[in-house]
């Protein structure tokens, strides 16, 4: 990853490339990392949040895999899937896949809900206002403070990675999401 330009304050962006995408059910699909240390896990209850796939999907996630590393998984169960890095999650690198030919009717409805639960205690993916609130709640010098990078709760809503969307295009490229959310054009690529 090059390192954000200082000058402009820019921090940089973690993302998947693409941030949506539609496969067929039983197809493998191969994340190849450009930068280091990155994961491929699911959103599942027993990794600690709501869960974001489809019922009957066991909880899945790579190792963490380093610059020019790989790792393969299969999606047999049509449906929505979202998935995030766990070292950058926190940093709004997320990503959708739409598995198979989905109806309007079969589109989750955690597709539009980020909520939490307490039994089981599970997390949504992270919001800007829960990540400011932690920031606040750290340190009284915080009190204010803006979070500068892009959510999972904010990329996972963009409509850019609408399911049907990413059905109609197959692919959606992490630069829909930035347009959409006016992120900025300087920040760096991370897949």
């Amino acid at each position: 990853m090059t390192p954000p330009d200082p000058q402009a304050g820019t921090p940089p962006s973690f993302f998947f490339e693409p941030t949506g995408l539609r496969v067929e059910a039983g197809d493998i699909v191969q994340f190849t990392f450009d930068t280091p240390d990155h994961t491929v896990t699911a959103y599942h209850p027993a990794n600690g949040f709501q869960r974001r796939v489809p019922e009957n999907v066991p909880p899945f996630s790579s190792p963490v895999v380093n610059v020019g590393g790989a790792w393969l998984y299969r999606f047999d169960r049509e449906g929505v899937y979202d998935a995030y890095c766990g070292p950058h999650h926190v940093f709004g690198m997320v990503m959708r896949l739409v598995v198979g030919e989905l109806g309007e009717d079969a589109v989750p409805e955690y597709e539009a809900t980020f909520e939490g639960s307490e039994d089981p205690p599970v997390l949504a993916p992270y919001s800007r206002e829960m990540l400011e609130g932690e920031l606040d709640g750290f340190s009284d010098r915080n009190e204010g403070t803006e979070w500068v990078w892009l959510t999972p709760a904010e990329v996972l809503d963009a409509d850019a990675l609408d399911p049907t969307r990413i059905q109609e295009a197959g692919t959606v490229p992490f630069g829909a999401v930035r347009d959409e959310l006016g992120g900025d054009d300087n920040q760096t690529t991370t897949s």
